[in-house]
């Protein structure tokens, strides 16, 4: 009776725990401790430990150093990146097992992912990072515009007293250019760095993306994207400022157009997610729902290096590109309490989704009919 509670405790354990002896060889290990690992195997008890996780060799060495040690590590804490499987982060301790008379008989791994912690609290980082950055360019851009105004404006007087054929009017043309690219940079970063104000009322999520798609289409008059739609039928009203999010959709659909050079296959889709996954058949009255879109190229994709900043302000890969466009886009989806994310491969294309609460991020009186 007593042994099967404590495999009772053992197995509804909270954390993983995996025990090795003295031998090196796996002792006991819970299911939980299974899942995180991605264990599936049979006859794993009696396995060694190199032999077991050698897909996780920082692993194998904390158990192997602390049955040298004395006193083994309080905590740990590793990133694992293996073959085919994303970068997770473990963390943990170790303790010596001992019997009664003091003797050691091995060591034991309580251990437990923390790869959602970690990307919570770097989102939480990024959020310092940026809005520092965008109160900095802020006062940078009111301290620009005062003096491209007068550069403008002196170059268009400038160029109105010198005749058709004189050689300094094409010198001023590209100084009153540069000034007005300047400007809309300028511009650009105002428009990062002000608050979002939201006007939230019911809106048709599919719509807007229709109306993005269509926007987007029309700037590329000779593209031959073949786009695919597919949207959920439960997807009904949804609480949103339809303007700001229509601006998300038309954002990541032209950056999807121009990822494919106008030529390929674009993939729209929106459904309807629980926080574990897709809502399946399950009824949109159950709660909390997610309102997913989906929109997916097949163009050359992001790297690694890119994908790490690819929402800060004022980065961006393409040319002539102004790096603002993600980085307001995830200003209006974090302030619909909402999350926009993505994934890519080089040359295997790019997804991004946003996830927005359903059927909105507040209860509020909607004002009415929307976009």
């Amino acid at each position: 009776m007593e042994l099967e509670f404590f495999k009772d405790v053992f197995e509804s354990s909270r954390c993983g725990i995996l025990t090795i002896g003295e031998d090196g060889k796996v002792s006991t290990i819970n299911q939980l401790g299974r899942e995180i690992l991605g264990l599936t195997e049979p006859g794993i008890e009696g396995a060694s430990c190199q032999d077991l996780l050698w897909r996780y060799p920082t692993i194998c060495k904390i158990l192997a150093d602390s049955l040298r040690m004395e006193t083994p590590p309080s905590r740990f804490e590793v990133e694992l990146q293996s073959s085919g499987h994303p970068k997770r982060v473990i963390g943990g301790t170790v303790s010596h097992i001992r019997k009664g008379d003091g003797r050691r008989e091995g060591v034991v791994l309580f251990f437990r992912d923390l790869t959602m912690i970690e990307q919570g609290e770097e989102q939480e980082r990024l959020k310092d990072r940026l809005a520092a950055l965008g109160q900095m360019a802020a006062g940078l851009a009111h301290e620009i515009r005062n003096p491209l105004g007068n550069i403008g404006s002196t170059a268009s007087l400038l160029k109105r007293k010198l005749s058709g054929n004189d050689s300094g009017i094409i010198a001023l043309d590209n100084i009153v250019q540069e000034v007005r690219r300047l400007n809309q940079t300028v511009t650009q970063c105002l428009e990062y760095a002000k608050p979002v104000h939201l006007r939230p009322r019911i809106v048709n999520l599919p719509v807007l993306v229709a109306e993005a798609l269509q926007e987007v289409r029309a700037k590329w008059p000779s593209g031959r994207v073949e786009v695919r739609e597919e949207h959920d039928s439960r997807i009904r009203d949804l609480y949103a400022d339809g303007i700001q999010l229509r601006q998300v959709f038309h954002n990541l659909i032209s950056n999807a157009f121009d990822a494919m050079g106008g030529r390929g296959r674009l993939e729209v889709t929106s459904l309807l997610e629980t926080p574990g996954g897709d809502a399946g058949d399950s009824s949109v009255d159950e709660a909390p729902l997610f309102a997913v879109v989906k929109i997916r190229d097949h163009g050359r994709g992001i790297s690694p290096e890119a994908r790490e900043r690819l929402f800060f302000p004022f980065f961006t890969t393409k040319p002539g590109g102004s790096g603002i466009g993600l980085a307001v886009a995830k200003k209006i989806v974090e302030s619909h309490q909402g999350i926009i994310d993505h994934e890519s491969e080089p040359g295997r294309g790019a997804t991004f989704w946003v996830k927005l609460p359903y059927p909105g991020f507040s209860q509020g009186h909607a004002e009415g009919p929307g976009p």
